[in-house]
């Protein structure tokens, strides 16, 4: 995530707005390989303070070589690829990458002694993510290094962090939500509030791929109009997702987690309610305000769902309420409180055609 920075988001814009300009163009993908290479440098400093507990002490050797899996991230250029329209380009390399990993630790994965065997395949299936991709880019973009000035790397770095800091948070109250299932309750709680998020954000990559597909043509000016069909699209199709997901809800849980989960069924149909909240925050939210501009309001968007997530927990705790129901109705008003803050800043802002001071 340190490494990343939030590029994954604004660094298409940059390369949106000057695909047709090949000095800038260069002086862009320069830019992002530098930044991203100190970050991954400073991961590593970052690392030594935690080597003071014994527990994460223990495991040092294994989380410095999963630490090595940055040098996929600094080197993959998802954010270029957007920005160029050309998804298919590193959709195929992803696939083949994880496929990789997938086939590797079918054949060579066979109990918990293998963990560092299995370490070393998400390693180098990573990298060589970063690699094909990075070749890919250089090839379609005529990329060639060049110098930067140090001001433009403040620039990025200052237009960057917030992205940064509101995509921390989100992973904050997301993580917090099952430390604290964790931490307070059982471990099948925490099972069965795993699998049913995981299973939900499967549901949701079709309305990522269709922010990453259509992003460029926002920045490029798309009709108003159309975004609306898109918005109202996501609207309608999440909803046929939640409402499959509810019927069948007893089906999907036993194919991907067994009878012995069929228990937490309950938990999946609660959280369905994400599909569509999640789904129409990521198309507000990276199709439309961060396209046109309104850096500052999505990432507010960002840090007040994760202040509102922390407030109810604090509540719940206080008035002796805080179970494990209450962690679920929490974590689904911090993603509602998200979405509610973007539709206003979107409707009162863009289609009402007023200008954010």
């Amino acid at each position: 995530m340190l490494i990343n920075f939030g590029f994954d988001l604004y660094a298409a814009k940059y390369v949106v707005e000057n695909k047709n300009n090949q000095k800038k163009l260069n002086e862009v993908i320069s830019a992002v390989y530098y930044i991203k290479g100190i970050l991954f440098l400073l991961s590593f400093v970052l690392l030594i303070p935690l080597t003071l507990n014994s527990q994460i002490y223990g495991f040092i050797d294994l989380i410095l070589l999963m630490l090595v899996m940055g040098i996929g991230e600094v080197l993959t250029p998802i954010w270029f690829f957007q920005g160029i329209e050309k998804m298919k380009t590193i959709t195929l390399i992803t696939f083949f990458s994880k496929s990789a990993l997938i086939l590797l630790t079918f054949f060579y994965i066979k109990d918990d002694s293998d963990i560092a065997l299995y370490i070393v395949f998400l390693v180098i299936t990573n990298i060589l993510l970063g690699v094909l991709g990075f070749v890919m880019m250089k090839r379609k973009a005529n990329f060639s290094f060049v110098k930067v000035t140090f001001d433009l790397i403040i620039n990025y770095i200052k237009e960057g962090y917030l992205f940064f800091i509101g995509k921390f948070s989100t992973f904050l109250f997301n993580l917090g939500a099952v430390f604290l299932i964790g931490y307070l309750f059982t471990k099948g709680q925490v099972a069965g509030f795993d699998i049913a998020t995981k299973i939900i954000f499967v549901f949701i990559i079709p309305f990522e791929v269709l922010q990453q597909a259509i992003f460029p043509a926002v920045v490029r000016g798309l009709d108003k109009n159309k975004l609306k069909k898109i918005i109202l699209l996501t609207l309608v199709t999440s909803f046929i997702f939640f409402f499959g997901i509810y019927i069948y809800s007893e089906k999907i849980i036993v194919l991907f987690a067994g009878l012995e989960m069929l228990k937490y069924t309950f938990v999946l149909r609660e959280l369905i309610i994400l599909i569509p909240i999640v789904s129409l925050t990521i198309i507000i939210g990276n199709c439309i305000m961060v396209a046109i501009g309104f850096y500052r309001e999505y990432n507010w968007s960002l840090i007040l769902s994760a202040i509102t997530f922390v407030f109810l927990i604090v509540f719940f705790s206080a008035t002796k309420k805080l179970n494990f129901e209450n962690v679920i109705i929490s974590r689904i008003l911090a993603d509602l409180i998200q979405l509610v803050i973007r539709v206003y800043y979107v409707y009162k802002y863009y289609y009402g055609s007023k200008n954010i001071e």
